[in-house]
């Protein structure tokens, strides 16, 4: 068993991919926002891509090591620091029993990922970590809490200095603009002037959270006042209300809703969307379902050759019996 003394957090909590599939009973999919960086996060320190990890919002993580872990750091962090000692992110990192280790608040980007080989110990609902408050599950880190990970990796023995070469991890580095792609919506015919309304810039609200992101920019005008009854709505989905501002819909999203749909943001967008916090400007680019298509494969595929590669290099440093669900 492994530990995590907690010293000093922000907003912190377990996550997991979520739990999607339970819209039928009104359960939304809720998980990592920026799934990409939690999968790669899992994938650089030996685990599954769905296994529970740390999601922290803008906000730092202090904790000290209870035992030999082998961590990465991905999502909006550009480094990890060990004991006063800074680690690339969206790399593996060594971590020594009794070492303080620190993930700041990353420059741009708005949510980090730490990724601990093993299993955390946290208790599943509908077969996720994942935080919902509606249906009040979820843990959120506090000072002084104690993180458990079933883990077998230790050092003792093991050629672990191996591990300082670089795996390569392809870093996602945000800017001020956060650009996502979308396909058209069914409801284009109920805005004025059609897709062209989502030219310019929006801007993000502190009316946002993991529900939905509420964004303001150039008033959107319906073409008709006519209700639509509330419906099935996806993740993504770019509503227009009333008031002529955006709500994109995020993972947290109440499975049914009312509003004109313009647009849907993509599955690859979804994730910088996920790095979006109040004050960022959000672009949208209209996209067709093709480049939708090929966008998701070719985050795949990088995962799969990373994967391929941190395989490897655990496996030559004596630590294959750490790996689990690599592939």
């Amino acid at each position: 068993m492994s530990t995590l003394t907690i010293r000093q957090v922000g907003h912190c909590v377990v996550q997991d991919l979520g739990r999607p599939g339970h819209a039928a009973i009104g359960v939304a999919a809720n998980g990592s926002a920026d799934q990409h960086a939690a999968r790669t996060a899992n994938i650089l320190v030996g685990n599954a891509e769905d296994a529970a990890l740390l999601e922290l919002t803008a906000s730092e993580l202090a904790f000290t090591a209870g035992s030999d872990l082998l961590v990465a750091v991905t999502g909006a962090a550009r480094h990890v620091l060990v004991d006063g000692h800074p680690h690339p992110a969206w790399e593996t990192v060594t971590v020594f029993a009794g070492s303080h280790v620190l993930v700041p608040v990353g420059p741009t980007g708005y949510r980090s990922y730490l990724g601990v080989n093993g299993t955390i110990e946290a208790d599943r609902v509908l077969g996720s970590v994942a935080p919902d408050r509606l249906i009040g599950a979820g843990r959120q880190l506090a000072a002084d809490d104690t993180v458990t990970v079933d883990s077998s990796f230790t050092t003792r023995g093991g050629r672990w200095w191996e591990l300082l070469f670089r795996l390569a991890a392809a870093p996602v580095v945000l800017g001020d603009t956060i650009e996502v792609d979308a396909t058209p919506g069914p409801d284009v015919d109920r805005i004025r002037g059609g897709l062209a309304a989502l030219d310019a810039p929006f801007l993000v609200t502190p009316q946002s959270d993991d529900i939905g992101l509420r964004l303001t920019g150039v008033p959107i005008e319906r073409t008709t006042t006519e209700e639509i009854l509330s419906r099935g709505v996806p993740v993504g989905a770019i509503e227009v209300p009333p008031d002529g501002g955006v709500i994109m819909l995020m993972r947290g999203r109440l499975v049914t809703a009312g509003y004109p749909v313009l647009a849907v943001v993509t599955t690859e967008s979804l994730d910088r969307l996920g790095q979006t916090g109040p004050g960022a400007t959000v672009r949208v680019n209209v996209c067709d379902l093709d480049e939708a298509r090929a966008a998701i494969l070719r985050r795949h595929d990088e995962r799969r050759e990373l994967a391929g590669r941190v395989r490897t290099a655990l496996a030559a440093s004596g630590l294959a019996h750490v790996v689990s669900g690599v592939r």
